[in-house]
């Protein structure tokens, strides 16, 4: 069997369990209503054209039949950008997106396009994670109950430690107040993705740490080396940064926290997004959170937001989710159909096209690069 064959049979597979712990059918094409649809909210989504530089694309943007919007984007730099060329709602119980327009190439030839998805909305899903009259606690123990995408067990503790000792131990001995929504999640749940783990309130070190004791690396002399490998800046950020979820798959990585934040221009390293200006200081300044991986240990990945500013401690830690758990369902099972996410702050939407009357959508948030956007 292909791989992609494989992909679409443990997709349907997937959307059948759901459907099951769901107590029905999952919204498809023709019944799609999530609960922020019934409680009479949109949803949003942004579509990020990937051209070739010089390259031309205008279009109509239809739903259900009713033209809501216009694309006109023409690239100066290759690759996907982080912030959207055109943004548009999404209403409830949209069955149908279309695509009408024409694609110029560098030269001055165009050709035209129509294109029609039928729409499968993940909000079922995905809805507790970002219901934020809840704590996070709470959102992440109903995705877990309701989905089996996460595991959400009582926390793992050592006999006569509590949660917050450990974390105020920590915080003693690096000099650091951790972010509260760290603290409520860490300490009231061992939680795994997979082969993949938030860390016990016990067990949070450093990321240099981690580096040294467990993943191979030595401090100085060698081929793995952090002082041969790594910038000053990035080795001092790893010294001082509290990683707080490892991951294991290809390779080990790991979402940590840097209470110091970022300094002005400071590089994204995020997938793509060529031309950016840069990261930007918050204030108040409540540090930065990051992803590394051993394949690229030197290029920290930093979660930021539109405007470049580090992002809140929760919308990062329900990153994690996005990126491991809910990346498991968010692939279309044909190539006629669209996977949205009302309950999403903003869709992520990649419009690039495999001729200039082949256009393709494809929703990308929840991608392993570009959940970072």
């Amino acid at each position: 069997m292909s791989e992609k064959l494989q992909r679409r049979s443990f997709l349907a597979g997937l959307w059948a369990a759901l459907s099951a712990m769901f107590g029905g059918s999952m919204p498809a094409a023709a019944e799609n209503q999530s609960p922020q649809s019934a409680e009479g909210r949109e949803g949003r989504a942004g579509i990020h054209p990937w051209l070739g530089v010089g390259e031309q694309v205008t279009a109509d943007v239809v739903l259900d039949g009713k033209l809501v919007a216009q694309l006109n984007d023409t690239a100066t730099l290759p690759g996907l950008k982080k912030l959207p060329a055109l943004v548009f709602n999404l209403p409830p119980g949209l069955k149908r997106l279309q695509l009408r327009g024409s694609l110029r190439d560098a030269e001055g030839r165009a050709g035209s396009f129509s294109k029609t998805w039928t729409v499968r909305d993940m909000a079922p899903i995905s809805a507790t994670l970002y219901d934020g009259s809840r704590p996070l606690i709470e959102r992440v123990r109903a995705f877990a109950e309701k989905t089996e995408l996460a595991e959400a067990a009582a926390p793992r503790l050592p006999a006569g430690t509590t949660a917050q000792a450990a974390f105020r131990q920590l915080e003693r001995r690096l000099h650091v107040q951790l972010p509260a929504p760290l603290r409520q999640l860490l300490g009231e749940a061992d939680i795994q993705i997979g082969d993949s783990y938030f860390l016990a309130p016990q067990d949070l070190g450093t990321v240099s740490e981690f580096l040294l004791n467990g993943w191979g690396y030595t401090r100085i002399g060698g081929p793995t080396a952090l002082d041969a490998l790594l910038p000053e800046t990035v080795l001092a950020r790893y010294d001082r940064s509290v990683a707080v979820f490892i991951e294991v798959g290809d390779g080990l990585g790991a979402l940590a926290w840097d209470p110091a934040g970022v300094s002005l221009h400071e590089q994204t390293n995020s997938w793509g997004d060529k031309g950016n200006p840069g990261a930007r200081p918050a204030t108040p300044n409540e540090g930065v959170w990051y992803w590394l991986h051993q394949e690229h240990i030197d290029e920290p990945e930093l979660l930021l937001d539109d405007d470049y500013q580090p992002k809140s401690a929760e919308a990062a830690l329900t990153n994690v989710f996005q990126r491991f758990a809910l990346s498991q369902a968010a692939y279309p099972e044909t190539d006629d159909e669209l996977v949205i996410d009302s309950a999403h702050p903003r869709n992520l939407l990649q419009l690039s096209f495999d001729g200039p009357k082949k256009p393709r959508l494809w929703f990308r948030s929840y991608d392993y690069h570009y959940s970072l956007y």
